[in-house]
């Protein structure tokens, strides 16, 4: 399933409903889909905000597929850079509360709800792939 916004945050609104939508026929659990609506919603965020400024006449596409014991999601984009991939996932909120520490804690948070995540290239098009274990 497929399903493109412009790169508005006005438009993840809709992205979280078709995401919600699309995992409303899974067995997973309530928590585990509000997990992978969360980690989307960052990845989705991310490429707006980071990789795209915003720009409504830029466009992006999420792609969910599933398998008998995964399901896939790739966002792709035109966006100017891909992330990187956090050094340590292991982290502690209250250590980065205490020190203050800004960024970096959403693409945490999706590696921690997420099986696995690449950023990769496709042509000109940025991906970043996502994949949960079903159990």
């Amino acid at each position: 399933m497929q399903h493109t916004i412009p790169c508005l945050k006005e438009c993840l609104c809709e992205m979280r409903s078709f995401v919600a939508t699309q995992l409303s026929q899974t067995q997973l659990s309530e928590t585990e889909k509000a997990q992978i609506v969360l980690a989307i919603d960052e990845a989705c965020s991310n490429a707006i905000i980071h990789g795209n400024n915003c720009d409504k006449n830029r466009l992006l596409q999420l792609t969910i597929d599933f398998y008998q014991e995964e399901i896939r999601i790739e966002i792709s984009d035109i966006g100017k850079q891909l992330p990187t991939t956090p050094k340590n996932t292991d982290f502690d909120i209250q250590q980065n509360i205490t020190n203050k520490m800004k960024g970096g804690l959403g693409l945490r948070l999706i590696h921690n709800i997420m099986d696995n995540v690449d950023y990769y290239h496709r042509g000109n098009i940025g991906v970043c792939s996502l994949t949960k274990r079903l159990k």
